[in-house]
């Protein structure tokens, strides 16, 4: 079964290329705070799903109620959401989240998409939709230097035509852009991005996912016998 999860189009040529990698931070006060601390917290791209209002993301869940002081932030930075790893990354968050809440830790997630997405990756995955954060342009994932992806470019319109793009876009999630100044952006970025699934620019990728698709008997378990995968009923 295919979920799909709408992101603006025009926002896709630099989002979708990002490595489904996290960068995990616990950020809290200190009295040298971290260059990184300082970009997450000064943050003005990230916004609620629920309002679209702009959002901190060291602002405390308000459905916890560990004292503030005690606080520290997990903050997770996912890549698009409706990408397979967040999904599979956030299903195990899920389960964790009342580990952490005991600890006094507050989970913040940052997914690139908008509210839709949001809600369909919340139900999905069980998460929190209070604890997902959006940035639809991806600065804050600028800001912090996460690989954006190998980069590639497509040739020109003379080798490799508007009309063969949209012929193959028709074929992947997203469909065709409605404008014509976002479909070579969009090409672009989905070339990227099925590289990095063939392991170029993306090292360790193949072998992540033949483990996937062969199984490792060495690994630790995923599911316990009782558990039972998908979103809640």
């Amino acid at each position: 079964m295919m979920l799909r999860m709408v992101t603006p189009a025009s926002a896709i040529a630099s989002l979708v290329t990002l490595l489904p990698f996290f960068l995990v931070s616990s950020v809290h006060s200190f009295s040298s705070p971290s260059p990184t601390y300082n970009k997450i917290a000064s943050a003005t791209s990230i916004l609620s799903p629920i309002t679209g209002e702009p959002t901190s993301l060291l602002q405390p869940n308000s459905n916890d109620d560990a004292p503030i002081t005690n606080k520290k932030t997990l903050v997770v930075f996912l890549p698009q959401l409706g990408e397979f790893d967040s999904f599979e990354y956030c299903e195990q968050l899920h389960a964790a989240q009342p580990a952490l809440q005991s600890n006094g830790i507050d989970l913040k997630l940052v997914g690139i998409g908008d509210a839709t997405s949001a809600q369909r990756f919340c139900s999905f995955t069980g998460i929190d939709i209070r604890s997902l954060s959006l940035d639809p342009t991806a600065r804050l994932y600028q800001d912090l230097e996460l690989y954006p992806g190998p980069a590639f470019s497509l040739p020109n319109r003379d080798i490799v035509s508007d009309d063969l793009l949209k012929f193959v876009l028709k074929s992947l999630p997203g469909a065709v852009p409605e404008t014509t100044e976002e479909l070579r952006p969009v090409a672009t970025a989905w070339w990227n991005y099925l590289a990095m699934c063939a392991g170029i620019g993306a090292p360790g990728t193949l072998r992540e996912i033949l483990r996937g698709y062969f199984g490792d008997v060495a690994g630790p378990e995923r599911f316990g016998d009782e558990d039972v995968a998908g979103p809640e009923r």
